[in-house]
């Protein structure tokens, strides 16, 4: 996916359709600004009006995110098919990103009051306790980076 192809295939679209950039904020619930940074591929449309912006551009999410139309109408619904999934597991990467935020926040939590306790085995045992929590989040971030950047791989692969 290449943000400023991304752009560049939305302002094309709204030409089409003869909109200006506040018509189509308008119509899917943006500011101009926000559909203007899109087309200067400055930024990404928010996977919240992506059905919404390709509804109003008449076109399928696939183009919308390879920045060109397809012909083969089954390939385009085969490739929707995918990308929703792709969005499901977006939904799990998120769930997985919050577990991460946990151990690691819960840990250093921990740790952080065990520095203002005074010494004593429950302080020793809790300083132990909020170390392997800080381990479990590090070991998870480090299978969860790997498991992004083989997606990202992966997703550079098909467009």
């Amino acid at each position: 996916m290449d943000q400023r192809q991304i752009g560049k295939f939305i302002a094309e679209l709204r030409n089409e359709k003869g909109m200006t950039q506040s018509e189509l904020g308008e119509r899917i619930g943006v500011t101009n600004k926000t559909v203007s940074r899109w087309e200067n591929g400055n930024y990404m449309p928010d996977i919240s009006v992506i059905t919404m912006l390709c509804v109003e551009l008449g076109v399928s999410a696939n183009e919308l995110l390879c920045a060109q139309r397809l012909n083969d109408s089954e390939f385009k619904i085969k490739a929707d098919e995918n990308l929703m999934e792709t969005l499901s597991h977006m939904k799990n990467i998120k769930h997985e990103k919050s577990i991460i935020d946990f151990f690691t926040g819960a840990g250093t939590g921990i740790v952080v009051s065990c520095l203002f306790s005074p010494i004593s085995i429950r302080r020793t045992f809790a300083l132990l306790v909020g170390i392997i929590l800080i381990g479990i989040g590090w070991y998870r971030k480090a299978k969860y980076d790997k498991m992004i950047l083989q997606l990202l791989g992966e997703r550079n692969k098909e467009c």
